[in-house]
């Protein structure tokens, strides 16, 4: 499975006026990535993948998992800091990485035959415009029952979040509203939202900060 639209890279900034004599940054790719964050319906596209998912899987708690790239560089999970505190990616792993301009969509499924929810987290890996490696957070919760929702983001230094697993799921996640902000870092910025059905849409826009154009 690959990620769902067309890499924003500089190549795509030199055919555009705005950016005609000037020297490229990874700001101004990140600028793009967010103004074009619809473009070609590349987003109904992550969408549209998502309820495929779901209609596969069939009656259960589940959350659609979104995510978005406007960092202006490329991102990785950190596979050694994927945590499942309930329930599995249902069928098909997302890519590893994708470019600044593309989503990412798959499905985290409650754990089978058991009257649970799900709850997890997944680090993606970056760089800011300095060359600083950036951890981003990203982290759901959908229960079984009338618990609300919950979305939780952080943007941290490289290996910051495996010493604090317990105190994010249980003080950070599991107290967290429906939308949650990160604009703490200098450089990088992140922002979750989810729904509030048994399925519902979990939206991750993971981002570097951009200033406008001169």
């Amino acid at each position: 499975m690959s990620a769902f639209g067309v890499p924003i890279t500089d190549e795509t900034l030199k055919a555009m006026s705005r950016y005609k004599d000037k020297t490229i940054t990874q700001e101004d790719r990140a600028r793009e990535a967010v103004r074009l964050i619809h473009a070609e319906d590349k987003n109904l596209s992550a969408l549209n993948h998502s309820l495929t998912l779901k209609s596969s899987y069939g009656d259960g708690v589940s959350t659609l998992c979104l995510l978005y790239n406007a960092t202006g560089d490329t991102l990785e999970i950190v596979d050694d800091q994927k945590k499942d505190w309930l329930g599995y990616v249902y069928k098909e792993e997302p890519p590893r990485s994708f470019d600044n301009g593309q989503w990412l969509a798959f499905l985290h499924a409650h754990p089978t035959s058991e009257a649970y929810g799900c709850e997890a987290a997944r680090v993606y890996r970056g760089k800011n415009i300095k060359g600083d490696v950036r951890d981003f957070l990203v982290a759901w919760s959908t229960p079984w029952g009338s618990t609300q929702n919950a979305a939780y983001t952080e943007v941290r230094e490289k290996d910051h979040f495996p010493s604090y697993w317990d105190y994010i799921k249980e003080q950070k996640l599991e107290q967290a509203g429906k939308i949650t902000k990160d604009e703490t870092d200098e450089h990088c910025a992140s922002t979750v939202s989810i729904g509030g059905i048994t399925s519902p849409e979990f939206i991750a826009i993971l981002q570097h900060k951009f200033s406008p154009l001169p």
